[in-house]
């Protein structure tokens, strides 16, 4: 048994690498468990409950596998979409804030033998401008918005508000913060903290646990690894024919 863990994969479109590379990913390597830890898609909506033509692919590579998703600040639609349409409630932890405007989540799952911890991470950031912007986006007035833009206007108004995809440098004070949350929830118990949005790839043994950042793939195309209780941070390289 094993379970694959990523995030900040940023797909957005058959012509994305990102989305190209994470779909090799998903075919080369199989495990019984993926956890989604947020932002795997760029800029994800499902207008009147239907995906983005674009990120399609994707969706239908994901059937059939035990999922753990996590809501990201660039697809926090994702986890109601998965678990209203058409995926198996049984074979599928989909997660989700009480109030959706709630930046960060935190979920506790067991992932082979270990009490493991999950956040996207951007709880971190507690700025009044981060927090305020999420609350908007996230509200249910915004959600009704997108609806009735239809597939092609909301696609457009979140590219517009998600931005450009780039690598850019992790911001050292939000993953100096993620490192003191994962020891905290490390010295109340939990053996494996998972993070992201900080793009930042890291595993990181403290006290009696380890710190994962899975990375993102706009740059290190790294994620997850954990078998047997141990915890391994892999970097994706295709197989080219």
């Amino acid at each position: 048994m094993a379970t694959l863990i990523v995030s900040d994969v940023h797909c957005d479109g058959p012509d994305s690498l990102t989305q190209q590379a994470f779909l090799g990913l998903l075919s080369a390597v199989q495990t019984d468990t993926l956890v989604l830890a947020g932002d795997i898609f760029h800029a994800f909506w499902a207008p009147n409950g239907t995906p983005f033509p674009a990120y399609q692919p994707v969706i239908e590579a994901l059937r059939g596998r035990k999922l753990v998703v996590l809501p990201g600040n660039h697809d926090w639609g994702l986890p109601a979409h998965l678990l209203q349409r058409g995926f198996d409630p049984s074979a599928i932890v989909v997660t989700a804030a009480p109030n959706p405007a709630r930046v960060g989540v935190r979920v506790d799952v067991p992932i082979e033998g270990l009490r493991a911890s999950f956040t996207h991470g951007d709880e971190v950031d507690e700025s009044w401008t981060y927090r305020g912007f999420h609350a908007i986006l996230r509200s249910s007035g915004f959600g009704r918005l997108l609806d009735a833009l239809g597939p092609v206007g909301a696609w457009n108004l979140l590219h517009r508000l998600a931005g450009p995809l780039g690598a850019g440098a992790p911001n050292p004070a939000l993953v100096a913060a993620q490192r003191e949350l994962a020891e905290r929830w490390i010295a109340g118990g939990a053996q494996l903290v998972v993070t992201g949005h900080t793009h930042a790839p890291c595993c990181e043994k403290i006290g009696g646990g380890t710190w994962l950042n899975p990375g993102d793939w706009i740059t290190h195309r790294t994620y997850g690894f954990v078998e047997e209780g141990r915890v391994e941070l892999r970097t994706f390289t295709p197989v080219r024919g």
